[in-house]
């Protein structure tokens, strides 16, 4: 019965839409909305965007982590 699950799923999956999955993030949205037609800094303010979000997560666990960091990385010296 499970194998008629997977099935089920994988048409329900490929059914859909594509514009259902491709909603994108907040801070892409606000910038394109915000932009004019002339203004060609849309690209620039959308992979800053990007960046930001990419970047945030990693200085978080930098801080949450950071001892287990430098003890890792002097074991690696000695």
């Amino acid at each position: 019965m499970s194998i008629v699950y997977k099935i089920a799923g994988f048409i329900f999956l490929f059914a859909l839409k594509i514009s259902v999955w491709s909603q994108g993030c907040s801070t892409c949205r606000a910038q394109i909305i915000n932009s004019t037609k002339e203004d060609f800094t849309v690209g620039n303010g959308i992979n800053t965007g990007i960046l930001f979000l990419m970047i945030v997560p990693y200085i978080i666990l930098f801080f949450l982590f950071r001892k287990q960091l430098f003890r890792f990385f002097k074991s690696l010296n000695t």
